[in-house]
């Protein structure tokens, strides 16, 4: 995946060596000359971010997160196939921007206006470029400014954390999404088989002791004969047998 980056600077050649020193990155490179260019880019690809949530009010905060919770506890076939978002593929992952792009408004202005029209921005979604630092006034940004001429490795581990920051958002959806499917894809539990009567219980009894009866009867040994019933049997062998 690619992560679209935004820079908004007026120097060709400097968008060209700052391109050259991320070309190895995963970044899909968009430029504009004059912020009104880059917020019609942003309006066009939209952000990566989904921050909205954040934006609302307790209230509205309470209701996404009752409708969320029902939405894991309804069958998959009910919720339909739309599910919420933490991200917009192709949306502006990261903007670059020089302090002094523009005579009418600096980039710090920028910046504070971009975030106020785009809620899904956040300040940590910008880098600021300018060539005298000491003339950026000092607040307390949730932006790094970066001094030119750049360092390569130093903007590089600006943009390498960016990206980590966003792959390990998108992981994050993808676990959540495999969770949610591994828990509609269960089986159902079978039913329980219904509970017998005394009447069952007493049949059944009947039945097996009906059973055993001819098997007992199978295993009985034969009785031997007794000597007077086999002296009645055989006269002749008691005939041989008695003295002369």
């Amino acid at each position: 995946m690619t992560f679209k980056v935004l820079i908004i600077e007026d120097n060709h050649s400097f968008i060209d060596s700052l391109k050259v020193m991320l070309r190895d990155l995963p970044l899909d490179f968009s430029h504009a000359f004059r912020y009104s260019d880059a917020l019609s880019i942003m309006e066009k690809s939209g952000i990566f971010h989904n921050r909205q949530a954040t934006a609302l009010d307790p209230a509205g905060v309470a209701v996404e997160q009752a409708a969320a919770t029902a939405a894991i506890a309804e069958p998959s076939r009910k919720r339909g196939v739309h599910e919420p978002k933490l991200y917009h593929d192709g949306g502006v992952f990261l903007v670059i921007v020089e302090q002094n792009t523009e005579s009418s408004m600096k980039g710090t202005d920028f910046i504070a206006h971009a975030t106020r029209k785009f809620p899904q921005l956040a300040e940590s979604d910008f880098i600021l470029l300018t060539h005298r630092i000491e003339l950026v006034p000092a607040k307390n940004y949730n932006f790094p400014v970066l001094e030119k001429p750049l360092r390569a490795p130093q903007i590089r581990q600006l943009v390498q954390q960016k990206i980590k920051q966003a792959q390990d958002l998108i992981d994050m959806q993808t676990q959540t999404l495999q969770q949610k499917n591994e828990k509609t894809e269960k089986p159902a539990a079978q039913p329980k088989p219904p509970r017998k009567g005394l009447r069952d219980l007493l049949k059944m009894t009947r039945a097996q002791d009906a059973e055993a009866e001819p098997a007992a009867a199978e295993k009985k040994p034969a009785k031997r004969p007794t000597k007077a019933k086999a002296a009645k049997k055989s006269p002749a062998a008691a005939k041989k047998a008695k003295p002369k």
